[in-house]
């Protein structure tokens, strides 16, 4: 049974305020966190509390349901950032919950209520127009946003040489994973730990739209196609585990643990993977796909389309050897070669749907973005190559050469994003001249 509209709308408008205003929070706690930043405490408190006052700002201004949206996406938001919150609850015996628990969990709730309805408030006297309509495809672009996160959080992880600081899992040293005390989480440990911890974030925002598109979604395919990303995001956190331990086992000791290469590397690739498929689920409920514009007969189309599927593949392809290098540290050439063959792949289909379809804008966008992109991405490999080549042997890792590497490993999947958007509005917008129902 589907609601209808107006209690869709007003369910996916708290859900994509309340879920954007998590992640933004959960981003900007790990920047500050970092060991080489560990920003001072009131400061990342000040910018927290922002984070819950822009988020009902956003309510107020686009949604017509005034200070009650700002509460709706606070209380929401406090709610999700409740698994971070135990790393401050944890106590010095594994498990171990303070008893200051009992008022930080319903102290943080009834915070976010307020902070988000007072945003809501302001942001609702000065709202002009309609608002945000689509608040499905907004949702969907927050999950991409979480994932994307996510790829470069693990990317920050592979490059400080970090993927096997924490020994053990699902549990951390022994204790529940969102119980770790954060006072523990210094040098490589956070890096691992926090990446786990975003990886809850995005589980939880896959399975939230899924529900939600099952909800709201007429088309039973997308339906389908949002419960095999829920599938998938839980195979990606199980290989994450297994590539630390080899197995499962609840044990704590290092000896008992097999770590696997390649395991690490299917980890690595599939993490990109994912996020495409949540860019095609994105594109899928966006207003650009499912508006009225017809699509178009062209005698190129087949010619795009086609391209556009290659183009996906030699993305796919680079990945699966970006992540073979930088876990087994082989075949760089191949790796260098291909990247031309990508770079080559992208300017011929983007050049083509740039100057070819000057009457369909969104093609020529698209087509533009896409060589930026590339162009860019082989200029990070290259630097990224240049501070790899420069450190000295068995030297550690700067902070700067790390962050190149993280650059040039998340470039790698927006780049698949952009390419599975290319592939889908190709086939969207463009038809073989004669296919019926379409007219040029």
């Amino acid at each position: 049974m589907e609601a209808s509209p107006k209690a869709a709308a007003g369910a996916g408008d708290t859900l994509a305020l309340g879920f954007g205003t998590s992640v933004a929070m959960w981003f900007l706690g790990y920047l500050s966190r970092i060991p080489s930043v560990s920003a001072p405490s009131w400061l990342l408190g000040l910018g927290l509390l922002a984070c819950l006052l822009g988020g009902g700002f956003l309510a107020g201004r686009l949604t017509g349901r005034g200070w009650r949206a700002g509460l709706a996406a606070g209380v929401l938001s406090s709610t999700i950032n409740l698994l971070v919150l135990g790393t401050l609850l944890g106590g010095a015996r594994a498990n171990q919950i303070l008893p200051s628990a009992a008022w930080w969990i319903p102290g943080s709730l009834l915070l976010g209520a307020l902070l988000g309805s007072t945003g809501a408030a302001v942001g609702a006297a000065g709202r002009r127009g309609r608002g945000v309509e689509n608040w499905t495809a907004g949702l969907a672009a927050v999950a991409v946003a979480a994932t994307m996160l996510q790829v470069l959080v693990g990317g920050v992880v592979t490059g400080n040489g970090a993927g096997l600081a924490v020994v053990d899992w699902p549990n951390s040293f022994g204790y529940n994973m969102f119980l770790y005390p954060l006072s523990r989480m210094t040098g490589g440990i956070y890096y691992e730990h926090a990446h786990r911890l975003f990886g809850t974030l995005v589980g939880l925002t896959t399975v939230v739209l899924a529900a939600h598109l099952v909800r709201v979604e007429r088309r039973a395919w997308v339906k389908r196609l949002a419960m095999l990303a829920v599938g998938v995001v839980i195979v990606q956190g199980i290989l994450g585990g297994l590539r630390v331990t080899g197995s499962f086992t609840l044990s704590t000791s290092p000896e008992a643990m097999t770590p696997s290469i390649t395991l690490a590397i299917v980890h690595g690739v599939l993490g990109p993977a994912f996020l495409a498929l949540m860019v095609a689920i994105a594109v899928f409920v966006s207003t650009a796909w499912t508006g009225p514009l017809a699509a178009a007969a062209r005698r190129h189309a087949t010619t795009e389309r086609t391209l556009g599927a290659l183009l996906v593949g030699v993305v796919l392809v680079q990945l699966v050897l970006g992540a073979i290098q930088r876990h087994m540290a082989k075949g760089l050439l191949l790796h260098i070669a291909f990247a031309v063959v990508v770079l080559a792949m992208a300017v011929l289909v983007g050049s083509r749907l740039w100057g070819l379809y000057e009457d369909r804008d969104s093609l020529q966008r698209i087509g533009k973005v896409l060589m930026i992109v590339a162009v860019a991405q082989v200029m990070l490999g290259f630097t990224a190559f240049i501070a790899v080549q420069a450190r000295a042997p068995n030297a550690p890792r700067a902070a700067w050469e790390v962050l190149l590497t993280t650059a040039h490993q998340g470039g790698g999947s927006v780049l698949l994003g952009c390419a599975v958007v290319t592939a889908l509005f190709c086939r969207r917008l463009l038809v073989p001249v004669g296919e019926a129902g379409v007219s040029s």
